[in-house]
């Protein structure tokens, strides 16, 4: 695999850079444009492999929802342990470069994935109705029908949290694109 050729700091990405995908400098150019940061924030684009292209076929036919959003339901019992969760995943999505891609298509002739050098864990929270059952409430939010991500916005990993009404523990959803995760 070639490595690299795009230097930190770079201000402007030309196709030279690009080892593994043939793309025109205004390509390049709309790609850059779609990255908070622009190109200082673009660590490398490469083609996807079939599978992704296959999953993002299927995204783009999706009337409602996205069956290939990777739901997991956690339950934490503090604040404290919370947060310490949350960074040290912060930490895993900084050491993959899959885990901070994006996928670009619109406007191209083909669709790429874009790394990017920093992205933060996008974080929101939710409120449980303390007079439903709780797990009734976590399954209606992880229904397929209900789950959608931007693919063209890093990272493919979101994060919603709900505090426990009676205990102060704390449910967190993580949704996972399957398009980086295989």
């Amino acid at each position: 695999m070639p490595a690299n050729l795009i230097p930190p700091c770079c201000t402007r990405i030309t196709p030279e850079l690009l080892p593994l995908v043939t793309l025109r400098q205004d390509e390049i150019d709309r790609i850059v444009q779609c990255v908070p940061g622009g190109a200082v924030n673009v660590q490398d684009i490469y083609p996807l492999a079939p599978l992704q292209e296959g999953l993002l076929f299927h995204h783009q036919l999706a009337e409602q929802g996205d069956t290939y959003i990777l739901p997991t339901i956690l339950r934490i019992a503090s604040t404290v342990q919370l947060e310490a969760f949350v960074a040290a995943l912060q930490q895993v999505v900084d050491r993959h470069d899959i885990l901070r891609s994006a996928v670009i298509w619109r406007t191209l002739e083909r669709p790429v994935q874009v790394v990017h050098r920093q992205v933060r864990l996008p974080r929101t929270t939710f409120t449980l109705d303390a007079g439903r059952d709780l797990r009734a409430q976590l399954d209606e939010r992880i229904q397929p029908q209900h789950l959608c991500l931007d693919l063209q916005q890093a990272p493919l990993l979101q994060l919603q949290q709900a505090q426990e009404p009676q205990s102060g523990a704390w449910y967190l959803v993580l949704l996972l694109h399957h398009i980086v995760s295989d």
